[in-house]
């Protein structure tokens, strides 16, 4: 497994040809001076022109003592297809998105290549409704911070920019130079440590009880035991300190425990 470091530049690609080295550091100054939101939109915006990339969007989220990300703080939206990003949300796709089970800040995620191990059924279903609306093929980049526990993560999708391995190693230098950028524009607040404790599962589990699901239905829709999500809850509440399954609920959502969202999707 990659390690995971505090935040840091990367060094820039050796081979490069001239005029490829001047537009990363022109990415890279460009972002040196982004202070609001507009100001990064309109970065994004411009990247986009110039790569190959249909769709395109970026977020900044928390990550769990897995180094998944656990919940998205603040998601721009460049070009992804219309009503995708709600869809995810709503339906809690991130609990069955490959993508997010790759620790964040480690080496570019290729989609197809994650893809290619799903095994359960819903992660199959979420590949080929992903694949429906044009987001089957893609790269997604994330640099991370252990002492923030943030990370960022910049998606792109295109079957051209996989194998460009040139511009697949520009990306990946500019993203902690993003991840900056959107951490000055957001200004979080810290965590609760609380939160920061539970598992990737837990908190889709964790979704599922919020919308009044019983341990039946959360079985079946992420298509786990009933023992196995028993299990679970015991453990979110355990670690929540509730007295019972809904004070459990109560807390989670006082502390703003959500499902991530859109790593890919």
């Amino acid at each position: 497994m990659t390690s995971i470091h505090t935040l840091n530049t990367r060094p820039l690609p050796g081979d490069l040809p001239a005029d490829r080295q001047w537009m990363l550091l022109e990415w890279i100054h460009a972002l040196g001076h982004v202070e609001d939101e507009q100001s990064l939109k309109d970065f994004l915006g411009r990247l986009q022109n110039q790569i190959p990339s249909e769709h395109m969007v970026l977020a900044l989220g928390r990550l769990n003592a897995q180094q998944h990300m656990q919940k998205v703080e603040k998601l721009i939206d460049v070009s992804y297809p219309l009503g995708w990003l709600d869809h995810y949300m709503q339906e809690n796709l991130a609990s069955c998105d490959p993508i997010l089970h790759h620790p964040m800040g480690s080496a570019p995620i290729f989609w197809k290549d994650s893809f290619s191990g799903a095994r359960s059924p819903l992660a199959k279903r979420f590949i080929a409704e992903a694949a429906s609306v044009g987001l089957g093929s893609g790269v997604t980049f994330s640099a991370a911070s252990t002492r923030q526990n943030m990370a960022c993560v910049i998606s792109v999708t295109g079957e051209e920019i996989t194998h460009d391995t040139q511009l697949v190693e520009m990306l990946n230098c500019l993203v902690p130079h993003l991840h900056q950028a959107m951490t000055r524009v957001t200004n979080l607040a810290p965590m609760s440590a609380s939160a920061m404790l539970l598992s990737n599962r837990e908190y889709d589990i964790f979704h599922w009880m919020s919308r009044g699901k019983t341990n039946w239905e959360i079985a079946t829709i992420l298509d786990i035991s009933e023992r196995t999500v028993k299990f679970h809850v015991a453990n979110i509440i355990r670690k929540l300190n509730a007295n019972n399954r809904t004070h459990a609920i109560v807390l989670g959502l006082q502390q703003g425990i959500r499902p991530p969202v859109a790593a890919n999707g």
